[in-house]
């Protein structure tokens, strides 16, 4: 009990970012009112999206053929894609308590299934608080999603898609599970880092797929 005490010291009074936080959250987790933040960005974040969105600038970089591009309807209803932003979130929250459950098992972690929600709310919180201080930037420079990626490779190569997967967003999401897995379910630093560089390589390698999928899909309109 002594050893376990002075461990939890030691996190508390961690310098690396986030330990602190997420430590407490083992023996106190707090998850309505993230949840209503986490809402509140969601819908923030879905608004400067929509406004700094420019498919057409997108698809006319790759090369799509203007006539092609005249039989696409990129305006969407933005009520509809508002809508859609609370059911995002919950699907969001669901699969990364999911994946910190189900490491958490794997490694024999004691933590509570109450205090991974918590962390997973926090995580999805300060994810989104990032790229939402991304697109922040591009909108006052005026670079459209998805030409550009302001936090990623594609700034000097715009267009490119698989880029877009070498992100500093992709990165905080992976350090953010380390330190959950951490500092939360108690697994030792050499077991959260080994996490964490997974969840780097699934992360980019989900991303890359995406891209390979666009470029299907650009080089299909193309040969149409």
């Amino acid at each position: 009990m002594e050893n376990q005490n002075i461990e939890n010291n030691q996190l508390e009074n961690s310098s690396v970012p986030f330990v602190n936080h997420f430590s407490k959250l083992r023996e106190n987790p707090k998850w309505l009112v993230k949840l209503l933040i986490l809402i509140v960005l969601g819908f923030l974040t879905k608004l400067v999206q929509i406004k700094i969105t420019d498919q057409a600038e997108f698809f006319k970089l790759k090369g799509v053929d203007s006539s092609n591009l005249s039989k696409m309807n990129f305006d969407q209803n933005i009520w509809m894609q508002l809508l859609g932003v609370i059911p995002g979130i919950i699907f969001n929250i669901a699969i990364v308590f999911i994946i910190f459950l189900i490491i958490s098992k794997i490694m024999k972690s004691n933590v509570k299934g109450k205090s991974l929600l918590s962390a997973s709310l926090s995580y999805c919180i300060i994810v989104n608080v990032f790229s939402l201080a991304i697109l922040c930037i591009q909108a006052l420079f005026g670079l459209h999603i998805p030409t550009y990626q302001l936090d990623s490779l594609n700034i000097f190569n715009p267009g490119n898609v698989y880029l877009a997967a070498f992100s500093l967003t992709n990165l905080l999401s992976a350090f953010i599970v380390g330190i959950v897995l951490y500092a939360t379910s108690h697994l030792s630093k050499k077991a959260a880092i080994i996490w964490a560089i997974i969840a780097l390589i699934v992360t980019i390698l989900l991303t890359m797929g995406g891209a390979w999928f666009t470029d299907l899909s650009i080089n299909m309109m193309n040969n149409a």
